[in-house]
């Protein structure tokens, strides 16, 4: 599979890559044997670049990338996140509910747990996991990062950008005044900004955009017949193609589809070593944006 450096720095990520939290949380959560067998299957695929998190099932996902991974640990490059305190405290009116600590006290430890869950150090790239200017701010924090990369705990740090799209101020902080490696962040054919920004930034700083959301899940389907011209005669899939198109921007390093299952998952990796889309093609989208692939004037009385 096709492989791009994440920036200037010396991280190299397959431009398909695979979120592992996708695999523990929410609707699309899988046992262990399942998520197990799937972080296999894209490993035989050529798949390089992993992406768990440590607030999702208490650091399930970090416990299955590292078993997973461990014997081509100089293959693959491995992120997990940081900053979501998850400690139950019934006390509170929504128990559970998520809360932030950007903490220099909490982020070591948060350290210390994700390398043990991994069993592997150190951490390729530590992003901070929806941080709003606050954490940005704070010179503590990143003080204690920095120690972090000295030690060798930790490559480089980036920052998770969300939840949701958006965000596009704290990604320009992150790239601008912290010159963080990389930035993940919602991009595809439907939602372009702030990613469309970010990916310039990221250029100019030697940074490197990962891009979820890249099939443009809160697409409406009349919205997407419109793209079908993509995979007509063409010998590719529409998700292949939509995958094309979040690569397009040189600054992209990789992409985090999600997926059903493994034929699911082949398929999405094949669109590595699918053609890039044409001038045309761009351009085309590029008119179906400005009108709102014309959803707005369908709808209107």
């Amino acid at each position: 599979m096709r492989q791009r450096r994440i920036g200037s720095t010396d991280l190299v990520a397959t431009e398909v890559g695979l979120a592992v939290w996708s695999l523990v949380a929410g609707p699309g959560a899988r046992s262990d044997e399942d998520a197990a067998g799937l972080l296999g299957a894209a490993l035989d695929l050529g798949i390089g670049y992993f992406e768990a998190t440590d607030s999702d099932d208490d650091g399930r996902a970090e416990r299955l990338l590292g078993a997973a991974v461990r014997r081509h640990r100089d293959e693959v490059t491995v992120a997990t996140t940081f900053g979501y305190d998850t400690t139950p405290r019934p006390w509170e009116p929504v128990p559970g509910a998520p809360r932030h600590d950007w903490s220099a006290g909490f982020a070591g430890q948060a350290l210390d747990r994700s390398l043990q869950r991994l069993d592997t150090e150190p951490i390729d790239l530590w992003l901070l996991h929806h941080p709003g200017m606050d954490a940005l701010e704070s010179g503590e924090l990143f003080e204690f990062l920095e120690a972090q990369v000295e030690k060798g705990k930790v490559r480089h740090v980036g920052v998770a950008l969300g939840p949701g799209p958006g965000w596009g101020d704290e990604g320009a902080a992150a790239l601008q005044e912290r010159r963080v490696a990389a930035v993940e962040t919602v991009y595809n054919v439907a939602e372009q900004q702030p990613g469309r920004d970010l990916a310039a930034l990221a250029a100019q700083t030697g940074a490197g955009l990962v891009v979820r959301d890249p099939l443009a899940p809160r697409m409406p389907a009349a919205a997407r017949a419109r793209l079908e011209f993509l995979e007509r005669d063409r010998g590719q899939t529409l998700d292949q193609a939509l995958l094309r198109f979040a690569l397009t921007d040189p600054a992209v390093a990789t992409v985090l589809p999600p997926f059903a299952d493994r034929d699911a998952l082949a398929a999405l990796a094949g669109a590595a070593d699918l053609d890039p889309l044409s001038a045309e093609d761009l351009d085309r989208i590029a008119e179906l944006h400005e009108e709102r692939f014309g959803i707005e004037a369908e709808a209107a009385p």
